[in-house]
């Protein structure tokens, strides 16, 4: 997985950009089709802002989130994400389950078929 972190009018310290790779590294246990994560992280007068975008196979999935302490929004970032990454991939798998038993019905009528005689 590929790891970028910048900032948007705020110079990222080396102790916040090691936590905010240690923190989105921790992601990678709830999905395993990663491609790439950017983290943004941006400071206002009393905003800390941070958006991390993730692309994982064929899908781009966003968080944003805004506290006024630049740890606690990478926390709150990545906390979003694990959540998104979830459900994406419960979707994935449900979608995948389904497909499964459309194939396994039709296999089953098309065996049913076969066996009636006439």
């Amino acid at each position: 997985m590929q790891i970028k972190v910048t900032g948007r009018r705020y110079e990222v310290e080396d102790k916040i950009k090691a936590r905010a790779i240690s923190e989105i590294e921790k992601l990678d246990k709830f999905f395993d089709n990663i491609i790439s994560a950017n983290l943004v992280l941006s400071q206002d007068a009393f905003r800390c802002e941070g958006e991390l975008t993730m692309t994982v196979s064929k899908s781009k999935l966003v968080s944003k989130a805004s506290t006024e302490d630049m740890f606690a929004t990478i926390e709150m970032v990545t906390d979003k994400m694990a959540a998104q990454l979830k459900k994406h991939k419960g979707k994935l798998k449900e979608r995948d389950q389904k497909g499964l038993s459309e194939k396994k019905a039709k296999v089953d009528l098309s065996t049913k078929v076969d066996e009636v005689e006439y």
